[in-house]
């Protein structure tokens, strides 16, 4: 079994007014697994292009995640 770490893909997409980003954070076992999970949250697009993917420092992102106040923007 693959071991899993916290990936951060970034996903530009964009519409009649423009580009924007799309940014998911989560557990997975591979860039590829996390790359598949960012695209299950966020609905695909044709015009969608992958801008980054990279490992998350574990201990840091857990502690942030602790710290943020209930209901506090991701």
């Amino acid at each position: 079994m693959d071991s899993i770490s916290v990936y951060r893909v970034v996903i530009e997409s964009s519409h009649s007014e423009g580009h924007y980003q799309k940014e998911y954070i989560g557990p997975a076992t591979s860039e590829d697994d996390a790359v598949e999970q960012a695209r299950t949250v966020f609905k695909e697009r044709s015009d969608d292009r992958l801008v980054i993917i990279e490992v998350v420092d574990l201990e840091s992102w857990t502690k942030d995640t602790i710290l943020r106040p209930t209901g506090a923007p991701t």
